[in-house]
């Protein structure tokens, strides 16, 4: 199976969305974020939740995706508000925006904003990152 061509920097503009991206938010998927992060939180596995970093993460995974970014392009800021719980089991669905892009120069400055729902189609995180 060959993976979709990643839409190039200089192709992107303002307003641009990204294609979403789903995830389904299973025991193997949580375990592995957890083991790669250390992370043994008993209440995270007795509750079944996911740690709100991962849903980050796996926003982050489906925009890297979608872009290919310059050689030495820098990931320098991010605000996220968390908004509901995610819990195992549930389906979240990515969506990435082009919100500013500005190139002056060598310097190129681009804002993508996060938006993560439920299988409820319910925001469960939004946010924004910044690259230069």
């Amino acid at each position: 199976m060959t993976e979709p061509a990643k839409i190039e920097y200089s192709q992107l503009t303002v307003g641009f969305e990204f294609p979403p991206q789903s995830y389904t938010m299973d025991d193997r998927l949580v375990s592995l974020y957890l083991e790669a992060t250390s992370d043994s939180s008993e209440l995270i596995r007795s509750a079944k939740l996911v740690p709100p970093m991962a849903v980050t993460a796996f926003a982050m995974n489906a925009l890297s995706q979608s872009v290919a970014l310059p050689s030495g392009t820098i990931h320098v800021t991010q605000e996220l508000d968390f908004i509901k719980t995610v819990t195992v089991g549930d389906t979240i669905v990515c969506h990435s925006k082009v919100s500013r892009k500005v190139d002056r120069g060598g310097m190129h400055l681009m804002n993508i904003d996060l938006t993560v729902t439920n299988q409820s189609a319910e925001t469960v995180l939004t946010g924004k990152v910044g690259f230069i």
